[in-house]
């Protein structure tokens, strides 16, 4: 089990965009450990949020930077992502806006859908 970086100087976008997340991971985990086991005693705490410190932080980043079949996972899909034909910012614009519109249309039919039968029920009786 080597310690050196798999394929040195590949995926290092990616590498790092999943870095980043499991140090945050690692972090966020400890510290929900920290207040979990309040009230236990110190030694306890200290030895339990280690743990999930190293389980969330230090085995992932081992993961992200020497294992062989993640790293090839993380170069792919950095090479994958150069291939990508990304929309222009005015066809985000314009289809951020259809969506929006077509949102509001359909809350606004169900809203009127909803009080009509609501109606219709009362005045069946039904409810």
């Amino acid at each position: 089990m080597a310690l050196s970086v798999y394929k040195k100087g590949q995926g290092t976008a990616a590498r790092g965009a999943a870095g980043v997340i499991m140090v945050l991971l690692a972090i966020w985990a400890s510290r929900q450990m920290w207040h979990t086991t309040f009230g236990w005693s110190v030694p306890a705490q200290v030895i339990a949020t280690g743990f999930v410190a190293f389980l969330f932080g230090a085995l992932p980043l081992y993961l992200i930077l020497c294992h062989q079949t993640v790293g090839e996972l993380l170069i792919e899909t950095q090479q994958e992502m150069r291939k990508v034909a990304w929309s222009s910012r005015e066809e985000v614009i314009g289809s951020t806006c259809v969506v929006l519109v077509t949102v509001v249309l359909l809350s606004m039919f169900i809203f009127v859908t909803d009080g009509l039968l609501m109606w219709l029920a009362g005045v069946f009786g039904i409810y």
